[in-house]
């Protein structure tokens, strides 16, 4: 992707952006004129009009792994680092590729982290982090994650529609069948550089006949081990707010669950420490969270509050001050 410039401010999305966006959301990987039919344009504009939006890196398709295939692989960390962190040494945390994403909130700089070799490793890598130049106040341990980026979705098209871009879907029986995790991991690879890779290209990748090709991938997504969707700069949307909450419940899987559900929730976990609730939210003004807070309800008891003031680095994708990806850092934990 080509460099934006920070200087220039992000331009708003239009109707057609948001529903665009909203349908590769729910299925990135279906074709241009099942979008088309189901927002009410022709192909060619839907095809516009996306082309635009990754140009301008106002949006980018992911390939993601779900909570589902995290918790069996992936150990991860959510590292407070000091307000106080030099330029320098926080563009060197940004650039690692095992550091997922970055937000620089009201208390600190809070990375996200990722390894598959183990807690001992996690340890090392806030260590690096240090090597790098910044100090680590704080690092809990992800217990389990209930909702992650991918997961969070614009309101823009009606059920009727959500339910039109679903049909093409597979089924969960194709899901119950087994896939080979070396299976799994070479689509992923694949994928990650182009996840609506045709399904043709995706066979001579690795090797295999088309058919087979797309039946593994759809047994990978009906199984919720891989995630496609979409994910955009939200101030563009008008999303220029974002809290994390601290909290805790005697029934914290049900308190992670509700959070989940929702609409403001993009990030929501449970964690190893005092406070072991961890929800992300993003909103368009800060006046509605006592009204999130209520919605949340239960039990919950919140700890801490702290404010998004700008997001630096998502799901690998480095950030500019208006929320646009810049350039991307290939994942690898």
């Amino acid at each position: 992707m080509e460099d934006v410039d920070d200087a220039t401010v992000a331009r708003s999305l239009d109707e057609i952006d948001l529903a665009v966006l909203h349908a590769l959301q729910i299925d990135a990987r279906a074709p241009w004129a099942r979008i088309a039919a189901v927002i009410g344009v022709d192909a060619a504009t839907v095809v516009r009009h996306w082309s635009a939006l990754r140009a301008d890196g106002l949006a980018w398709l992911t390939a993601w792994p779900t909570p589902q295939r995290w918790s069996a692989t992936t150990d991860l960390g959510v590292a407070l680092l000091d307000s106080r962190t030099p330029a320098d040494a926080l563009a060197a945390v940004v650039r690692r590729p095992w550091v997922l994403s970055v937000d620089e909130t009201s208390a600190g700089f809070l990375a996200l982290l990722a390894t598959s070799a183990g807690l001992a490793r996690l340890g090392d890598r806030a260590r690096e982090l240090a090597d790098d130049g910044a100090r680590v106040l704080r690092m809990d341990v992800a217990a389990s994650i209930v909702a992650e980026d991918s997961t969070w979705r614009l309101a823009v098209l009606s059920n009727a529609q959500q339910r039109s871009l679903r049909a093409g879907a597979p089924s969960e029986a194709v899901g119950s069948r087994p896939i080979a995790a070396t299976t799994l991991a070479e689509i992923a690879a694949a994928l990650d550089e182009d996840p609506r890779m045709p399904a043709a290209t995706l066979a001579l990748r690795l090797g295999v006949s088309e058919a087979t090709a797309r039946r593994n991938l759809e047994r990978a997504t009906a199984a919720g081990l891989l995630r496609f969707g979409c994910d955009l700069a939200m101030p563009a949307a008008g999303f220029r707010r974002g809290v994390v909450l601290w909290g805790r419940s005697e029934d914290p899987e049900g308190a992670a669950v509700r959070a989940a559900r929702l609409p403001e929730v993009h990030r929501a976990g449970i964690l190893v420490g005092a406070a072991p609730l961890f929800v992300c939210l993003r909103s368009r003004s800060l006046t509605s969270l006592p009204a999130v807070e209520r919605a949340w309800g239960g039990d919950v008891e919140i700890s801490d509050r702290w404010a998004v003031l700008r997001g630096m680095k998502r799901n690998g994708h480095v950030l500019d001050a208006e929320g646009r990806s810049v350039a991307r850092v290939a994942p690898s934990w």
